[in-house]
């Protein structure tokens, strides 16, 4: 065989490995779903992941930068369940906006000595949510956080691995309970007295909206 095509052949080779590499990261925005389990904490239920229930949504994440992200997130959640059946309330619906923070440039760049295709990370933001107690319809806000695992499956699908905390800001409708009162009567599970949604998901996304190509090859 010709010494010349095998040079071309290679030379095609590296630079279809080389687009492939950095195609992955000339996309601004993902759109994905997930799913998992919920459990609720609080006057009625104190042990985590105690009576998990089924969880699903979908999201949309604009990446910033390689290390920040804002995402928007709708999820239901099939029924919140207390001990031993004590209460039962049916597809609960929740609403949020977190920011994100990557502990590394979630990139594949071979020339970046912090790029990774994984990266842990951590969040924070706000939403709100009904249906969370039998009877309530009025939206009720609270603070999302939690930590999770991202990694680069293919051109542009990515994995989520994620625990999200939900911290309702107001009343949990209990107060007046004496059946869900601690023993000692302050009718609280946390320091701010108020309930928590504790969810487990995974989620798979599609990256979308392709950035202008620039000659430096600067990310953003």
């Amino acid at each position: 065989m010709d010494i010349r095509l095998i040079k071309f052949c290679v030379f095609v080779a590296c630079i279809t490995m080389s687009v492939n590499t950095f195609s992955q990261d000339l996309y601004r925005a993902e759109i994905g779903i997930s799913g998992g389990g919920s459990s609720y904490i609080g006057d009625a239920n104190s042990k985590l992941f105690n009576n998990m229930q089924f969880t699903y949504g979908a999201f949309v994440r604009y990446r910033i930068d390689t290390r920040f992200a804002v995402k928007a997130e709708f999820s239901r959640i099939s029924k919140i369940v207390g001990p031993n059946n004590s209460f039962v309330n049916d597809t609960i619906n929740v609403g949020d906006l977190c920011l994100e923070f990557n502990f590394f440039d979630l990139e594949h760049n071979p020339y970046k000595r912090n790029s990774r295709f994984f990266s842990p990370y951590i969040f924070v933001g706000a939403g709100m949510m009904t249906d969370l107690y039998i009877k309530q319809k009025r939206p009720e806000p609270f603070i999302p956080f939690g930590f999770g695992m991202k990694v680069k499956l293919a051109e542009r699908w990515n994995l989520t691995a994620q625990w999200s905390n939900k911290l309702l800001l107001f009343s949990d409708n209990m107060e007046n309970m004496p059946k869900y009162n601690n023993p000692q009567n302050l009718n609280g599970s946390n320091i701010f007295n108020n309930d928590l949604l504790s969810t487990l998901t995974i989620g798979v996304s599609y990256d979308f909206w392709e950035k202008k190509c620039n000659c430096l090859n600067n990310s953003y």
